[in-house]
């Protein structure tokens, strides 16, 4: 059985931490570690976090100040642990009780998997709607992470150390989608498996402050991103470089949307648009003349496959 290290950065959520803490206690399959990184809090979050520790042995403290950011510190938890293989979950979400059990199984089923992600439950917490994200690719993902973010959030996340002693650790040089551009490198040097169930709740919303909303860090991040792995991309050939391309476009079109920025998401959907047409361009733009509020709803009602009882009730 191999040992499990647990990585929980956080910045100034006292009152959410014990929440993320505890679902990693009542995990089914225990962990043997769980690092708490405080990056620059200025809340009760060492007192929080001690006063747990108390009472189980296995919590280990990393504060310092001033913060630099989430990938800092969840690259001082990396470091700090060790165990066999790094879970992560971030301070505002937390665990259901079998996701080790349920990961670990996969691990051991085929030790050439170094990395294992799973479904999630994504709550929009302002709008009490929730749906669930489908997993759909395992195996060698070298060429289609690039076309599929599929990984989804560190906290979906478990990968061997061993791995990561590969790929090195979370780029600095990124402030938004510092977890997908890791997951391309493990891609690179591993296979990968995942949990169709659900193993976490993520708590989203439509109006938030979390990192995701920060939506000119994401630009910036999605063409660092592009250009990082260009010759990679490259070895693929022009078609398959055109269609990345196109969903970079998408991509940040999405996030447009989701913060609402309309405007500029269509201005990016017409440019995936001029590359190639494609229908997910034209729902794009057509979405940008709508609130996000909306189309999340619309997205929840499509995913549950109940469209027509969402919709009707969406105007009643």
């Amino acid at each position: 059985m191999g040992k499990i290290s647990v990585i929980i950065p956080t910045h100034n959520r006292a009152d959410l931490l014990p929440r993320a803490i505890k679902s990693v206690q009542d995990q089914t399959r225990a962990v043997d570690e769980i690092i708490v990184v405080s990056d620059g809090s200025t809340d009760n979050t060492e007192e929080t976090v001690k006063k747990i520790a108390e009472q189980d042995s296995r919590i280990q403290l990393i504060a310092y100040y001033p913060g630099h950011n989430g990938n800092y510190a969840r690259n001082r938890g990396i470091e700090a642990a060790t165990g066999e293989f790094i879970a992560f979950l971030d301070d505002d979400d937390e665990w259901l009780p079998r996701k080790t059990e349920l990961q670990m199984q996969l691990f051991e089923k085929d030790p050439d998997v170094g990395l294992v992600y799973s479904s999630q439950n994504c709550i929009y917490s302002d709008t009490g709607i929730t749906y669930q994200t489908q997993p759909m690719w395992r195996g060698d993902l070298s060429k289609r992470i690039f076309i599929r973010g599929e990984m989804g959030t560190p906290s979906q996340v478990m990968v061997r150390k061993a791995v990561l002693d590969q790929t090195g650790l979370f780029d600095l040089n990124l402030e938004a989608l510092q977890d997908y551009d890791l997951w391309i490198r493990c891609c690179m040097v591993t296979k990968v498996d995942f949990v169709p169930e659900p193993c976490i709740n993520y708590y989203n919303s439509t109006s938030t402050d979390q990192v995701s909303s920060k939506t000119e860090k994401y630009i910036q991040s999605r063409l660092y991103i592009r250009e990082k792995y260009r010759d990679e991309i490259a070895k693929f050939g022009k078609e398959f470089e055109q269609k990345v391309d196109i969903i970079v476009e998408n991509r940040i079109a999405e996030r447009c949307l989701r913060n609402g920025r309309n405007r500029d998401a269509r201005l990016h959907a017409r440019k995936a648009w001029k590359i190639k047409p494609s229908k997910v361009s034209v729902m794009l733009i057509a979405a940008s003349f709508f609130p996000y509020a909306f189309i999340v709803k619309v997205r929840s009602a499509i995913k549950s496959r109940n469209l027509y009882w969402h919709i009707k009730n969406m105007w009643s």
